[in-house]
């Protein structure tokens, strides 16, 4: 992949750039098979392309009005401008000229964490290739700002409101790089970003993404992945699933078909929130989702605790302990595990080996270039004995 950021040595984001992209896959490969040399591990799913795959992109912002720096953060906490990244899908990429030209038109000044002074530390854009729409997100240090971006959209053309179909404020007011706060301001009318995922041929639907959400970042490993897991599901004759750490149900909702019911929990209101509208917009009587911290779940309080298979798909920190206590209590034939953190996916897979074990790991090439990457593990129930 070229990129003249990596050639002029002005972003080193992507770390493996200098290497042959299949040389990048043999050496995640030795990384997964360093942590886990006595499972089988399916062959690695890369991109087609590494360009343009990148649906969502969280741009720190800096300068002035009149100069400008959209781009990432360096190791020294200071942005490097880089608003035309190759990995950003086309869209992205497109939309940046227009954001400049609103955040002047607005009048957001950059915020300078030395002086404390500025409002506009973030731009989180992210888009629906399957919909060729676009979600903007404004991460402002107060509200100072938020009726001049009020104003901003309601002066927007309908041509403009057809590819920004969604724009949203969100207020960090600690002096920090962490890009979200908690609170949420709507601007648009829509809220929701639709996102299709075709993993089957007969069965596929609109996933709903709020600002807040997560989101699997590469769309094709993303669509591989919701595939490889529906496959898992349909294969193994599962009827009941639950689904921990479900986020707007993207696991769940593409994973399984009308010959299965399911539970889904997250402790994010608005990840919930995208996912019963979902089921809701979907006429679906078979899936529920609910909004609760599962340090506060047990599997006497769920509806119907005789689910066959449970999929997680945690942070990076992986499992805490008391999912980990729930997947025990309801001991599930089988447990569809998706990691972006290998080293805690091996963690967890030793705390569960009690009553677990490895059928086998699918890795997924989720952030091509980078070290990182995805593995979905599929565990199987132990024989029966006295535990």
């Amino acid at each position: 992949m070229k990129c003249v950021y990596h050639e002029q040595q002005i972003c080193n984001s992507c770390t493996l750039l200098g290497l042959e992209y299949n040389q990048t896959l043999q050496q995640k490969t030795q990384t997964l098979t360093s942590l886990f040399p006595d499972a089988a591990i399916g062959p690695f799913r890369g991109v087609s392309s590494p360009q343009g795959g990148r649906i969502r992109a969280k741009l720190a912002v800096s300068g002035s009005l009149d100069e400008l720096q959209i781009g990432f953060f360096d190791d020294q906490q200071k942005v490097i401008p880089v608003d035309q990244c190759p990995l950003h899908h086309a869209l992205i990429n497109d939309s940046i000229a227009h954001i400049r030209q609103m955040i002047q038109a607005a009048r957001l000044v950059p915020y300078d964490p030395g002086s404390d002074r500025g409002e506009l530390k973030f731009v989180v854009l992210t888009c629906s290739p399957s919909h060729q729409q676009l979600m903007i997100q404004f991460v402002l240090r107060s509200k100072e700002a938020v009726d001049r971006i009020r104003s901003l959209w309601r002066k927007m053309t309908e041509t403009e409101r057809q590819g920004i179909v969604i724009m949203s404020i969100n207020i960090q007011p600690a002096r920090s790089s962490a890009i979200s706060g908690r609170e949420e301001v709507g601007v648009s009318e829509q809220t929701m970003l639709p996102i299709r995922f075709d993993v089957s041929d007969t069965d596929n639907r609109d996933l709903l993404f709020g600002p807040q959400s997560f989101l699997q970042t590469n769309y094709e490993i993303a669509t591989a992945l919701y595939a490889a897991a529906r496959g898992m599901i349909q294969s193994s004759g599962a009827k009941r699933v639950l689904d921990l750490y479900c986020g707007i149900g993207a696991f769940s909702l593409t994973a399984c078909s009308s010959e299965q019911s399911v539970m889904g929990i997250d402790n994010s209101e608005n990840a919930i929130a995208c996912a019963n509208e979902t089921v809701r917009r979907s006429g679906l009587s078979n899936a529920e989702f609910q909004c609760r911290s599962l340090d506060c779940t047990s599997a006497d309080q769920l509806t119907n605790s005789d689910f066959d298979t449970i999929i997680c798909n945690p942070p990076r920190r992986g499992l805490d302990a008391a999912s980990r206590a729930l997947i025990f209590a309801i001991h599930p034939p089988q447990v569809i595990y998706s990691s972006c953190n290998p080293a805690t996916l091996q963690r967890d897979i030793a705390e569960l080996a009690a009553k677990y074990q490895i059928v086998e790991l699918y890795p997924f090439d989720m952030f091509p270039f980078t070290p990182h990457f995805e593995v979905l593990a599929l565990l199987q129930r132990k024989a029966v004995r006295s535990w």
